[in-house]
């Protein structure tokens, strides 16, 4: 799994000036600098600087690479309640083998409303046959708007293999899925009700949402309703 970081996305104007001194020289790769304030910031338990100063160990930014003390401060970042500091940690335990751990400190982060680490345990009990944990943290991805974790409680409840088969649930997270913008959702409803309500309008409609989101089977389908002169309104 692709880790991804851009540490000045996590930070703004509104932290300390010292932070803000030790980010513009981290971005301008004057590391030891940074380092220094970075490290006297997190012995006063800046969440923000124990990242830092983990991120940097990670990846030998201007010091030795060091996994040990990286975990430590990732450890420390997140304890105090950073979700960043959490998922990172998860990332670093599962790349050296320790999934029990990992697991929880995906939880801790999930508990933080990060949206991948919610998939990503939502998944790992997918793969485990645990249907209703699975459906618990894709629960929480999906309302925090994340629309491919709707999809999935909706793909769980119409398939019926790890949970109870609910036809009505799952359109209901389709549509969630839909009104937060994913394509293959609004096409699924587009069908439904073409060929299960044969309600063409509400159809075409769905069809014209999933076709926006470049659905190209859906604008072909928009097409063809279009062309037998269906009026959404």
């Amino acid at each position: 799994m692709k880790k991804i970081f851009l540490i000045l996305l996590f930070f703004n104007t509104l932290f300390s000036t010292d932070l803000d001194k030790a980010l513009k020289f981290y971005d301008n790769k004057n590391y030891q600098k940074a380092y220094e304030i970075f490290n006297k910031l997190c012995e006063k338990s800046n969440s923000k600087a124990c990242f830092s100063l983990a991120y940097m160990y990670e990846n030998s930014q201007g010091i030795t690479k060091d996994l040990q003390k990286a975990y430590k401060f990732y450890d420390k970042s997140c304890s105090l309640g950073l979700k960043q500091g959490c998922s990172n940690l998860a990332f670093l335990l599962q790349n050296q083998g320790f999934f029990n751990e990992a697991i929880l400190a995906f939880n801790k982060a999930c508990k933080l409303n990060d949206i991948q680490s919610c998939n990503t345990i939502g998944l790992f009990y997918e793969k485990e046959k645990d249907g209703e944990l699975a459906l618990s943290f894709y629960k929480k991805s999906c309302s925090l708007k994340d629309s491919r974790a709707c999809y999935k409680i909706g793909f769980l409840y119409e398939k019926g293999t790890l949970i109870k088969q609910n036809l009505d649930q799952a359109l209901y997270f389709y549509k969630q899925s839909c009104s937060f913008g994913f394509g293959e959702a609004c096409y699924l409803l587009g069908r439904y009700n073409q060929f299960e309500k044969n309600d063409l309008k509400t159809a075409k409609r769905y069809f014209g949402i999933a076709c926006d989101q470049k659905h190209l089977q859906a604008c072909e389908a928009y097409k063809d309703l279009n062309n037998q002169d269906i009026k959404i309104y």
